[in-house]
């Protein structure tokens, strides 16, 4: 579950973008499958374990993962004026490690998402 975070100051009945809505229409358009990492030798993709409004609730996550044996960290970013903080591991070189770290998290109720690293 990721927490959305509304924009302030958006009058009722209007449609107000969110956090988690702007963070997941940006990871759409990248390919989300370890089948897609295979196809090109360069590509490189990281996992998002989760993308939360605030700081605590991400590295509780990632406290979460180091008891699973699993590195990961903590990035903040600027998404429609409100800071996200992301729960990001990697970057996987093969389409097998890739797949690997996804089925832990998916085992542990986790739900990652690959991502294209820049």
């Amino acid at each position: 579950p990721r927490p959305a975070v509304a924009t302030a100051g958006t009058a009722p009945g209007t449609a107000a973008p969110t956090v988690a809505a702007a963070d997941s229409a940006a990871k759409r358009a990248e390919p989300a499958t370890p089948a897609a990492a295979a196809g090109s030798d360069n590509v490189r993709y990281i996992l998002q374990a989760g993308a939360f409004g605030a700081s605590g609730d991400a590295e509780a996550t990632k406290a979460k993962l180091a008891m699973m044996g699993l590195a990961a960290r903590v990035e903040s970013a600027q998404i429609n004026g409100n800071t996200v903080y992301r729960v990001r591991m990697g970057p996987y070189g093969s389409a097998s490690e890739l797949a690997e770290a996804k089925a832990k998290l998916n085992g542990s109720g986790l739900q990652a998402m690959a991502i294209k690293a820049q």
